[in-house]
C-alpha cells in the first residue's frame, strides 16, 4: 500500500509540473492567436486546478462512505476533500464543456447539439449536494443519484464529440490536434459509462440501497462528517483491487485527461 501511495504522489508531482508548464505557456499566444488568448487561460487555468487538487488527494487518500483516511489529521478529513473536490469536479466537466462550446461555435453545429455542454455542466453541479448529503447523512442514496448525474454528463459530451468528428472527417491533416482530443473523449465517455452503468450503479449504489433501512441521522451529523474519520492503510478495508482501479485512475488518467484538454484543442481553420 504504501509504495503505490508513493507512486501516486510521485505521478501526480509530475503532472502538476506539466500544468505548471502549459499554464505559462498560454502567455506565448497572446501575439500568435489573440483571438484565443481567453479561451487558453481558460482551459489551462481549470487544468491547473484539477491537476493541483489531483496531488493533494493523492498524498491525503480519503473515501467518503466509509470516511477512511490515509493519515490521521484534519488535512484529510473526508469534508475537507470533498470542500475541494467541488472545484476539481466542476473544473473536469468544464474543461470538456468550453472545449465542446467553442467546437460548436466554430464549427456551427446544427440543431440542439451545442447546447448538451450545458446540460453536463449542470449535471455535476447539481452532483455535489447530493455528495455532500450522502458524507453528512452516510445514506447510500444520495451517492447514488451523485453518480447517475455523473454519468448523464458524460453521456450528453457524446452527442457534440461524435458531431465534431463528423465534421472533422475530410479536414486536413493540421485538425490532427482535435481529432485526437474528440476521439480521447469519446473513449472515455465509452469507458466511463460502462463502468457506471454495468457495475457501479446496479451492484455499488442502487443495488446496496437496502443498507439505508432503519438508518438515523444524528444531530451532530457535521461534526461527525468533518471530525470523525479512521486512519486505515489495510488492503480490504479499502476495498482491494476496486481500490486501487479506481483512485489509480482518478490520480493518473484523469489528470492526463486534464492535460490533454489544457493544450487547447482547436480548430485551425474555419470553413
Amino acid at each position: 500500500m504504501q509504495v503505490w501511495h508513493s507512486v501516486m504522489v510521485a505521478v501526480s508531482t509530475v503532472n502538476l509540473l506539466a500544468a505548471l508548464f502549459l499554464f505559462f505557456r498560454s502567455f506565448q499566444w497572446k501575439k500568435r492567436e489573440p483571438q484565443n488568448t481567453r479561451y487558453f487561460l481558460l482551459l489551462r487555468t481549470m487544468g491547473l486546478i484539477f491537476v493541483s487538487i489531483a496531488l493533494y488527494r493523492s498524498i491525503f487518500v480519503s473515501s467518503y462512505p466509509d470516511r477512511l483516511v490515509w493519515f490521521d489529521s484534519l488535512l484529510n478529513s473526508p469534508f475537507l476533500i470533498r470542500c475541494i473536490a467541488v472545484f476539481a469536479e466542476m473544473s473536469s466537466i468544464g474543461l470538456v464543456a468550453v472545449i465542446q462550446l467553442k467546437l460548436s461555435k466554430d464549427m456551427a453545429l446544427s440543431g440542439g447539439v451545442g447546447k448538451f455542454p450545458y446540460v453536463s455542466v449542470v449535471c455535476i453541479f447539481f452532483a455535489q449536494f447530493f455528495a455532500f448529503a450522502g458524507l453528512i447523512t452516510q445514506f447510500l442514496w444520495p451517492f447514488a443519484i451523485e453518480e447517475t448525474l455523473w454519468a448523464l454528463a458524460y453521456f450528453c459530451v457524446i452527442p457534440v464529440a461524435a458531431a465534431g468528428l463528423k465534421g472533422l472527417k475530410k479536414q486536413e491533416q493540421k485538425e490532427k490536434h482535435l481529432k485526437f482530443a474528440l476521439v480521447i473523449m469519446l473513449l472515455w465517455c465509452a469507458g466511463y459509462l460502462a463502468f457506471q452503468c454495468f457495475y457501479a450503479l446496479p451492484f455499488m449504489y442502487y443495488g446496496e440501497l437496502a443498507q439505508d433501512a432503519g438508518k438515523l441521522i444524528p444531530e451532530n451529523a457535521l461534526n461527525l462528517a468533518i471530525y470523525n474519520f479512521m486512519k486505515t492503510r489495510d488492503f480490504n478495508t479499502w476495498g482491494g483491487i476496486g481500490f486501487f482501479i479506481w483512485h489509480s485512475g482518478y490520480f493518473s488518467l484523469c489528470s492526463w485527461l486534464a492535460l490533454i484538454y489544457m493544450s487547447a484543442p482547436r480548430k485551425q481553420h474555419m470553413d
